[in-house]
């Protein structure tokens, strides 16, 4: 059965009660379209519904807080559970890092924000919250103060850099994106771009998703780090449910697929979600160098002026970005038996640190800091 609790969230006498309700129909879910396209007016695509349930992969259970006063929605914010083995954990992510934890007006955002993490902490055996948000943004400065109006353990720590969205500013000619470039990278750039021609192979501005399909699939295996069937299947579902997708590819000259990137644009703006590379079988090529040379130089002629690495971008070009700030905060109910769960695994760790997994720090919250919120590092400085 499906959790759905309605509780009283705040009381606020000049605007009025509100009630949270947490949804995890899937069917349910895709039916707020129409809320979130009126509380946020030509909104990212990332805000929908749709992504939202296409982006989930099968070890996630949908747990969104819907935020009504009265019979209105004021707020939603997109929540889920982590499952294990098919078992609800009690663990539930939400992401902020874009600073859109809260789907509402920006005079709500804030109670949204409070609201949709009490009726988190009110489901059946929920014991934490883990949250990626902007340190600068409303939901850390909600966090400031939760713990003087909820009862709970509160610790966070940097993001990981492979969590860290990074932009890429575009300039408005080709050639000056190139000559901001340093001298080897700029070399590579044209070099391997020459060879790919000179070899035969071609670049496809905008595959079709059949070839999207067919390419994602026959590159899973051939990239230095393989996917699963069912990564690629999510990675591809969510690039099809954005509202205004592009795919693009490099083909050899004997047709195959020698490497795919995929996104979608925004205003002005393009966010690349994933490539894959046949760098087992062609790993001199520099596929990735030569795509992102044909891709970028196909924006700039769009006049896209910004290009957005969905947990950042991997070199040469992460020399050139600018990451977004981010922070990992863990919301931990203040159990007995749930403190010394996570006392005992973070007393241990220094010990058998190497035999922790990441899914395992990720529940306990290993290395996170316990000082107030407001002191959490700040990013900007580093990026």
């Amino acid at each position: 059965m499906h959790p759905e609790v309605s509780l009283a969230a705040i009381q606020d006498a000049p605007r009025g009660f509100l009630s949270t309700m947490i949804v995890s129909s899937p069917s349910d879910i895709a039916r707020l379209g129409d809320s979130v396209d009126r509380l946020t007016p030509g909104h990212d695509t990332t805000l929908s519904p749709t992504f939202f349930l296409a982006s989930l992969a099968g070890n996630w259970l949908p747990r969104v807080a819907v935020v009504y006063r009265g019979q209105a929605i004021v707020g939603i914010a997109y929540g889920k559970e982590r499952t294990i083995a098919g078992f609800p954990t009690g663990l539930i992510y939400a992401d902020g890092r874009l600073g859109t934890l809260a789907i509402a007006r920006p005079a709500d955002c804030e109670e949204v924000v409070l609201a949709a993490i009490r009726a988190w902490f009110a489901l059946p055996r929920v014991r934490g919250i883990r949250l990626a948000i902007s340190p600068t943004g409303v939901e850390a400065r909600v966090l400031a103060r939760v713990g003087s109006t909820i009862p709970i353990d509160l610790t966070h720590s940097a993001a990981a850099p492979t969590e860290l969205h990074s932009r890429l500013v575009l300039p408005p000619a080709y050639e000056t994106f190139l000559d901001a470039l340093g001298k080897k990278t700029r070399r590579n750039f044209r070099y391997y771009r020459r060879k790919s021609e000179a070899a035969g192979h071609t670049y496809h501005e905008q595959l079709s998703y059949e070839d999207f399909d067919r390419a994602a699939n026959d590159l899973r295996t051939r990239c230095h780090l393989s996917s699963s069937i069912s990564e690629i299947r999510r990675a591809v579902r969510t690039v099809k449910s954005a509202s205004d997708p592009w795919i693009a590819g490099l083909r050899h000259s004997n047709g195959d697929w020698l490497s795919v990137s995929a996104g979608w644009y925004g205003s002005n703006s393009a966010t690349m979600f994933l490539q894959l590379n046949n760098d087992r079988q062609f790993g001199e090529a520099s596929l990735s160098v030569v795509l992102r040379a044909y891709l970028i130089e196909t924006l700039i002629n769009n006049s896209i002026s910004e290009l957005v690495f969905w947990s950042g971008s991997a070199p040469p070009l992460s020399r050139y970005v600018e990451p977004l700030p981010a922070i990992a905060v863990h919301l931990d109910a203040p159990t007995l038996g749930w403190r010394f769960v996570r006392g005992m695994i973070g007393t241990t760790e220094p010990f058998i640190g190497r035999w922790i997994t990441p899914d395992v720090r990720w529940m306990v919250g290993t290395g996170m800091s316990s000082e107030p919120l407001g002191g959490a590092p700040d990013h900007r400085e580093r990026a």
